[in-house]
């Protein structure tokens, strides 16, 4: 993960850099990479990814608002924190989708209760970006996680139903459920592995995805367990 400061005040960023290093620690994570700029042009130089960063709206040059804009462009998925005393550029700053607006002074305790929710959506984009490589009749074929719907064993192979697309696999479907993470992907029959993501209802017997467009078996004995898992999932979204 590497963090960004884009600030024309050194104290802010060495405040902020200090806050941080505290909240990881506290944590129990590994530090970030941290790096540090003064202003907006220099920022939008670099040429490495960036997670999250911390914008100071009103800076010489090219502001922040400007600055947020041009990030947003580059990364949609970038966490873009605004922090400044002026209010007035709220509704500016809300039109790129900023993820959270500090007000200065920073407090350290408001920012570790936004940085709870900034990590949380990190991996979300991370598990956005994953892929997993399998055999299809086409052949190898990087699949991404997130877009998995669900999963149907074939016999010694399984059909996988993507958003995209449906491919047809030699994976077996236990294979699936070692590669997949138990919290999302949950095995509602012997046959089928479904992303809770895409479900839209539920009833005795079956599970619906995609506003109904899918529907699959839910056995007698998963149901109380599933329906356990999706709201342990909705109350953690």
């Amino acid at each position: 993960m590497r963090i960004a400061f884009c600030d024309d005040e050194p104290d802010i960023r060495a405040i902020l850099e200090n806050y941080l290093k505290t909240y990881f620690e506290q944590k129990e994570m590994q530090q970030p990479e941290y790096i540090s700029f003064s202003s907006g042009e220099t920022l939008l130089e670099e040429k490495g990814d960036i997670d999250i960063v911390f914008l100071d709206v009103k800076m010489a040059g090219i502001d922040g608002i400007e600055t947020g804009r041009k990030l947003r462009e580059k990364n949609p998925e970038m966490i873009i924190f605004m922090e400044t005393s002026f209010l007035e550029y709220l509704d500016d700053a809300m039109r790129f989708h900023v993820f959270r607006y500090l007000t200065k002074p920073i407090e350290q305790d408001r920012l570790f209760r936004n940085m709870d929710d900034a990590l949380e959506q990190y991996m979300k984009n991370q598990r956005s970006f994953q892929k997993i490589q399998v055999k299809t009749s086409e052949g190898v074929c990087a699949i991404s996680i997130s877009s998995i719907i669900y999963i149907e064993a074939m016999g010694h192979r399984t059909h996988i139903y993507t958003s995209q697309q449906e491919y047809s696999a030699r994976e077996t479907l236990e294979f699936w459920i070692s590669q997949l993470d138990s919290n999302i992907f949950f095995q509602t029959h012997r046959s089928f592995l479904v992303n809770m993501d895409y479900v839209t209802g539920v009833s005795a017997n079956s599970v619906s995805l995609c506003d109904g467009k899918y529907s699959v078996f839910l056995t007698a004995k998963r149901r109380k367990a599933f329906k356990e898992a999706y709201r342990t999932l909705l109350e953690n979204i």
